[in-house]
């Protein structure tokens, strides 16, 4: 492992009346997308779909991670290759809790009105382990990582034209989402400098959407709920490279292939009561990331990530969003998006590490799909972060972290799916939302 191992201690220590049915149900149409686009966007942190860092020590660094293997959480969410770079056999544990603030504002001619989304705090868990192998140049992981989750809920309000009890709105809506990936991975260190890895992915995650607009509309033009949802597997693959290029740059890339998701099925009942099945196809895009990081100085890291994120090629979220004759709702029309990550991180002797962050996103929904995202709750495009650790002895880690979305707005017309964009409409969709991650580590 030579000057891998070496080196890797540099690391290792970071809308009344005049609304007819149409309108009704076009109204339930566009709030359904909207509860489907929060639980692709919401938690799931804005990079349109993806959690942005996995833990504390990566959360602090604003999840740059792919060259500077400063955690095993990070390393292995974010390039599997970089977990030959760490010092050590690890497990580690972290636990993100979100909150979220939304407000949503639809006005056209004198009706108007401003509803709050009552969202509460949201929890993302995160695993990792690392370990350094008996074999020689191999280094084994495994993260289990909640890669995505939301939870939006907007309460009915009168003066709302969205949120308006039927017919005129659709009334309070509810969605929830929840992904758990599961990643095993192996990285080998092919000489001093270079290490390459790879592993399979394996995906479980459930949708909650209420309405539910993404399968047919009943008779009646009202949509069944679709709360009672059975959880669907899937999988892909990732691989990495990390390379060493002297003892003050690191270079890494890695590849994370599209997630390939099972339908989703649904419990629901029509308009008497009866039952009926519904399904919807989504999966998780394809994320391509490359990275540097550099020690300027002693007890200094900067790093910096650059990543591609595919919805446009994504089901579901590349579809377009197209109306079909039944009522259901085509694809999301997502566009695909690059996000940056830079952090730094300065160690105060061998107990304490202080990190500070910055994430840029470019929004996958734009201004003119406002409407149809109601409740995407994190369609952020910068945020803030820092952190630090504590470390007593050479085998426990304190780590937490805080990171700040500042707040970010989407407005555009209310949309038709007869007629389009209408005339003198809008609708304002607004965000901020703040993360609080602690965890810890353990060296072995």
């Amino acid at each position: 492992m030579g000057m891998l191992s070496k080196d890797g201690g540099e690391f290792s220590v970071w809308k009344h009346k005049v609304w007819n049915y149409q309108w009704s149900r076009t109204i339930a149409w566009l709030v359904g997308i909207g509860l489907f686009g929060a639980g692709a966007a919401s938690t799931v942190e804005a990079q349109g779909l993806w959690v942005s860092a996995a833990g504390p020590i990566n959360r602090g660094m604003g999840g740059a991670a792919v060259a500077a293997p400063i955690d095993s959480l990070g390393a292995i969410y974010w390039n599997p290759a970089s977990i030959s770079g760490l010092n050590s056999s690890e497990v580690a544990f972290g636990l993100d809790v979100l909150q979220s603030k939304q407000t949503v504002s639809t006005s056209l001619g004198p009706f108007s009105g401003d509803t709050d989304a009552n969202n509460g705090p949201f929890p993302i868990p995160n695993v990792a382990w690392v370990y350094k192998s008996g074999i020689p140049n191999v280094t084994l992981g495994l993260g289990v990582n909640a890669v995505a989750g939301f939870k939006s809920n907007f309460p009915a309000d009168p003066t709302n034209l969205a949120l308006a009890p039927p017919p005129v709105g659709l009334g309070a809506v509810n969605a929830q989402a929840q992904f758990l990936q599961l990643a095993p991975v192996v990285s080998y260190a092919v000489t001093d400098r270079l290490s390459v890895a790879a592993g399979p992915t394996l995906v479980t995650g459930e949708l909650v959407v209420d309405p539910f607009v993404l399968d047919s509309a009943n008779s009646n033009g009202t949509y069944p709920s679709g709360r009672a949802s059975e959880y669907e597997w899937g999988g892909g693959f990732q691989v990495g490279m990390f390379y060493i290029v002297n003892d003050a740059w690191r270079v890494g890339s890695s590849f994370k292939s599209k997630q390939w998701i099972s339908t989703f099925h649904y419990d629901g009942q029509d308009e008497n009561g009866l039952p009926r099945q519904m399904s919807a196809d989504f999966d998780l895009p394809m994320i391509i990331s490359v990275g540097t990081s550099y020690i300027p100085m002693e007890n200094w890291l900067i790093a910096l990530d650059i990543r591609y994120f595919d919805y446009g090629n994504t089901d579901g979220f590349g579809d377009a969003a197209v109306f079909q004759p039944d009522g259901r709702l085509g694809g999301l029309d997502w566009s695909s998006v690059v996000a940056t990550a830079l952090g730094v991180q300065r160690k105060i002797g061998d107990t304490f590490a202080v990190r500070g962050g910055y994430t840029y996103n470019q929004s996958p929904i734009k201004d003119s799909e406002a409407f149809y995202n109601i409740a995407s709750s994190l369609f952020y495009e910068h945020m803030l972060s820092s952190g630090f650790s504590y470390t007593p002895n050479r085998s426990l880690s304190f780590n937490a972290a805080y990171s700040h979305m500042l707040e970010n707005t989407l407005s555009g017309p209310l949309v038709s799916p007869v007629s389009g964009p209408v005339p003198g409409s809008n609708f304002t969709s607004s965000m901020s939302a703040d993360f609080f991650s602690a965890g810890i580590s353990v060296f072995y």
